[in-house]
């Protein structure tokens, strides 16, 4: 198995385990990782995350999506070619259940993705590997007492991975829930009101919806609110009032709103738009979660513009989980997937931009 550093030696499933953090760049919780050990080249394989869904009786279509799309991402033209697979679950214990049952409890998902891979026939799985509270068990050995619930090395370990690859300048990185804490839904002290302005623009929203105004004054509304808010967070803003916060969380959702969002990725705008991105989601309360898919969206776009590929991934899964069917977002997380230059964004902004000013120029929509 390859690894992000070929002067580090891999020998078995205990070595494999240790490397994960280093493969996806976060310290996974509560997801399925796939890696693609490649036949040629010394860089690292293709690695794909998803979350770990809660449901077990979804883990057998899971495995089968999941490994097909890797496959279908994994042998793309350019792509090298990939010899086998491992296979990374990661699950905290419930409340009540103990690392053992925990593991126990994720066999048949393994089981599930080696069914899968056999299935497609491109690329066997080579190990599966549960991950439970810093221990590891592989399910491929079957010696009594045998990579069972081992204890992964503590990173001060000199012989572990992480302390090798330490020495060589990479980290850990952050938890899963160190980064989607970042957008994840989040109730204010006041968060009676904040539904109260969200029912009342979601009403306006639900009336320009059934009858799209044809002078614009929606999309003009939300324009120079967006406009405004930016300018406030570029200025060091950390939120909005609860008015302007919904109707923002509703208007984004207006094809033509979100892509004046999309405006906002050159590399001056990138952190403050980063943070009301961010606002904005977490401010998508229930029953209002799946308004935040245009946020959600435009976060992973700043966040891959900032090389931050960890969140975008964590966003745009979030974003698809709630509304499959988002194209856009869809698109950007396919483009991730093959390793598509972030900047390649800027050039689709900027024609988003003057498609904007040509159609206000013709009276469809005001401009600045």
């Amino acid at each position: 198995m390859t690894t992000p550093d070929p002067r580090i030696k891999v020998d078995g499933p205990a070595e494999f385990a240790q490397l994960l953090p280093f493969l996806v760049g976060h310290q996974p919780e509560d997801c399925i990782a796939l890696h693609g050990r490649i036949a040629t080249g010394t860089g690292t394989g293709p690695t794909m995350t998803m979350s770990l869904p809660e449901d077990p009786d979804a883990w057998q279509a899971t495995a089968a999506a999941f490994a097909a799309k890797f496959i279908h991402i994994t042998h793309a033209p350019g792509h090298s070619d990939v010899l086998d697979i491992v296979v990374f679950l990661c699950r905290t214990p419930r409340p009540g259940q103990s690392a053992e049952e925990t593991a126990e409890e994720l066999r048949p998902l393994a089981d599930y993705f080696v069914d899968a891979f056999t299935d497609i026939g491109r690329a066997p799985v080579q190990s599966t590997i549960a991950l439970v509270d810093d221990r590891w068990w592989a399910y491929e050995c079957h010696l009594p007492g045998c990579c069972e619930g081992d204890t992964l090395p503590s990173p001060d370990d000199p012989t572990s991975v992480a302390a090798q690859l330490a020495h060589h300048g990479w980290t850990l990185g952050r938890r899963t829930s160190e980064i989607t804490q970042e957008f994840r839904p989040t109730e204010p002290q006041d968060a009676a009101n904040l539904l109260r302005a969200l029912d009342n623009e979601g009403e306006v929203w639900a009336r320009y919806c059934a009858n799209p105004s044809d002078d614009g004054t929606f999309l003009q509304a939300t324009h120079t609110l967006l406009k405004t808010a930016i300018a406030d967070f570029r200025a060091g803003a950390t939120g909005l009032a609860h008015d302007i916060t919904a109707r923002l969380i509703h208007g984004l959702n207006d094809e033509w709103a979100r892509d004046h969002g999309l405006e906002h990725i050159e590399d001056d705008d990138l952190p403050h738009a980063r943070r009301l991105w961010a606002f904005l989601a977490r401010r998508s309360i229930a029953p209002y979660e799946a308004a935040a898919v245009p946020a959600l969206t435009l976060l992973a776009a700043v966040a891959w513009r900032q090389d931050d590929i960890p969140t975008a991934r964590y966003a745009l899964q979030h974003a698809l989980a709630l509304d499959p069917d988002d194209d856009f977002a869809d698109a950007l997380h396919e483009a991730i997937n093959h390793g598509v230059d972030a900047a390649s964004l800027l050039p689709i902004a900027r024609t988003a931009k003057a498609e904007r000013h040509a159609r206000a120029q013709s009276n469809t929509t005001p401009t600045d």
